[in-house]
């Protein structure tokens, strides 16, 4: 199949800047110079938000959550009406927005609970899209006027070690670290972890089901969260926690193309992924739109703002993905503003419609 140097005009990423309020220590999409204020929902922390959610098949979801300075949230949920039993914890990471507007929570579950930041004391619950419910039923939950401190349970992995007589437990999804009650399950804990550990305290991986309760603490007056283990799962020698879930930056990932408006886009059906990739020392962008290989120059225009100039690229006649590869640089065309969820790239019109989704990925198909 022959192919051919062209030129293709592609289009200009005009984003609009959102004002912040106080500095943000993980807002996704923006170069760390540029990191804007955070909110104030989210300002002044540890703080707690609760309400009391719809339930399609119970009295109302009340949700319960603890946002701490350090990025690590805990989400308790309970089913109103469905008896004992009928709760539900998480924990993990939360990040903001790049546009400061949504709150990311990124725990054990696959896919990101969202929250619209309303004000400084609301947020409101968004679907598994990022777009708000439409319904006249409350979605929103209200920060407490005093911090009110959750004791979730729930499955954990983490490095655990024991030493002087004491264990330490650092949590994967929310780096936080605990020292271990001697309760419960601990003896099989510290029993099994002396089998495999290779040197005296070091770290092993471990799983457990575990609940941060408050304890008296190891040293001095007073209390501190630990981690109870109710029951020892497993040790794992030679592994280590993954990476902690981070804002994805535009120019820290490869974004392949997963949505054109309102239709989903299946890679496999395109000769290679859609994608685009951003080079903010170069100012370079490159990608592919389906069929053809483009390159090209852009340029920064505030923090959320962009603009991709004319691309370079390969003028191939596909059998299949033409269509999509016309679509996509139709619709980049109507690009006016972009926004960063966790690792979700989203890509608006001037009236706020969406027009294109992205996945960050490690790599994609070249």
């Amino acid at each position: 199949m022959r192919s051919q140097v062209v030129t293709l005009v592609v289009v200009a990423l005009v984003g609009l800047a959102v004002p912040g309020e106080t500095r943000a220590p993980a807002v996704m999409g923006t170069l760390a110079a540029e990191q804007p204020p955070l909110p104030a929902a989210v300002s002044q922390l540890p703080a707690s938000f609760t309400g009391d959610l719809p339930c399609a098949d119970c009295e109302g979801i009340r949700y319960r959550l603890n946002l701490f300075p350090d990025g690590a949230f805990y989400l308790g949920m309970t089913y109103l009406g469905k008896g004992d039993g009928a709760a539900f914890d998480d924990i993990g990471t939360w990040m903001l927005s790049s546009n400061r507007q949504v709150l990311v929570l990124k725990g054990g579950r696959e896919a990101s609970t969202l929250f619209r930041i309303v004000n400084a004391k609301t947020l409101r619950k968004l679907d598994l899209e990022g777009r708000d419910i439409e319904s006249a039923l409350p979605y929103a939950i209200t920060r407490t006027a005093a911090f009110e401190r959750l004791e979730p349970k729930l499955p954990m992995r983490g490095m655990f070690r024991y030493m002087a007589d004491a264990g330490l437990f650092t949590e994967c999804s929310t780096g936080q670290r605990w020292p271990v009650a001697q309760e419960a399950d601990n003896a099989t804990l510290e029993r099994e972890y002396s089998k495999v550990r290779k040197d005296p305290g070091g770290p092993v991986l471990v799983g457990v089901e575990g609940r941060i309760a408050m304890r008296p603490k190891m040293e001095g007056p007073g209390l501190e969260p630990a981690l109870v283990p109710e029951r020892f799962v497993g040790a794992f020698p030679g592994e280590a926690c993954g990476p902690r879930p981070a804002p994805a930056a535009l120019d820290g990932a490869s974004w392949t193309l997963t949505r054109l408006d309102d239709v989903a886009v299946v890679p496999t059906t395109q000769p290679r992924e859609v994608f685009l990739a951003f080079d903010l020392n170069a100012m370079r962008v490159s990608g592919s739109g389906g069929c053809n290989r483009i390159t090209g120059s852009f340029t920064r225009a505030a923090i959320d703002g962009i603009t991709v100039g004319l691309m370079a690229g390969t003028r191939m006649a596909c059998a299949d993905g033409m269509e999509v590869e016309a679509a996509f640089l139709k619709a980049l065309s109507h690009v006016r503003t972009y926004n960063i969820l966790g690792t979700i790239l989203e890509m608006y019109d001037a009236a706020g419609t969406l027009v294109a989704r992205f996945e960050a990925r490690a790599a994609a198909a070249k």
